[in-house]
């Protein structure tokens, strides 16, 4: 399937994405999307890694409305992802369903069972930290967006410069004021990114 690049810029693809997977995904599925706002953008963790070859642990990530003046949800998604391919866009619009998943409670079940249940009802599968697409959910992302929109324009862009090493970096929950400092070791340790006190946020950085 030959598809072209789209021409719009990356925000106002999002954008334009976003209002398609609200009227032929979510709302289908009983879900409301509420306004959002996104861009690509580094996540405020997991930008640095050896665990992939993208070379980031993040994808995307969605700031609930309580950390913005405007009290919208932030979503931003990674620019380590490609969109020069068919399979690479239809990553990205899966990395932004995930997010738009959390949008739709305001993050407040993290990656919980109201998360679970919406997620597998949009059509993500696998882990629900790290979701992928499932056959039927590329079909209607390549014949509702790409095939409208074109492919994402935007091609890898990769970290540089040195990782932080030796000095402690703070790691803090994004729902309650839970936070403590540790090593870069020790975070790439890490698995489980769930607030230990249950307030039901993810631990950043």
């Amino acid at each position: 399937m030959k598809i072209k690049t789209s021409k719009l810029n990356r925000e106002t693809y999002l954008q334009d994405a976003t209002k398609i997977l609200r009227k032929s995904l979510f709302s289908p599925k009983g879900y409301k999307v509420p306004k959002v706002k996104l861009s690509v953008s580094w996540a405020s963790r997991g930008n640095k890694t050896n665990k992939n070859k993208l070379g980031v642990s993040v994808l995307g990530q969605c700031y609930p409305t309580q950390l913005s003046d405007d009290g919208i949800n932030h979503v931003i998604i990674t620019p380590a992802l490609s969109g020069s391919t068919l399979e690479g866009s239809l990553r990205i619009l899966g990395v932004l369903v995930h997010e738009l998943v959390h949008a739709v409670d305001n993050c407040e079940s993290g990656h919980g069972q109201a998360f679970k249940q919406c997620a597998t009802a949009v059509g993500l599968t696998g882990q629900m930290r790290s979701t992928g697409e499932s056959e039927w959910l590329q079909n209607l992302m390549t014949e509702k967006v790409v095939k409208k929109l074109g492919l994402f324009p935007h091609q890898q862009l990769r970290t540089g410069g040195r990782t932080q090493t030796t000095r402690n970096i703070k790691v803090s929950c994004n729902c309650c004021d839970f936070s403590f400092r540790t090593s870069r070791k020790n975070l790439n340790m890490i698995n489980d990114f769930d607030c230990p006190t249950g307030c039901g946020g993810d631990l950043e950085w």
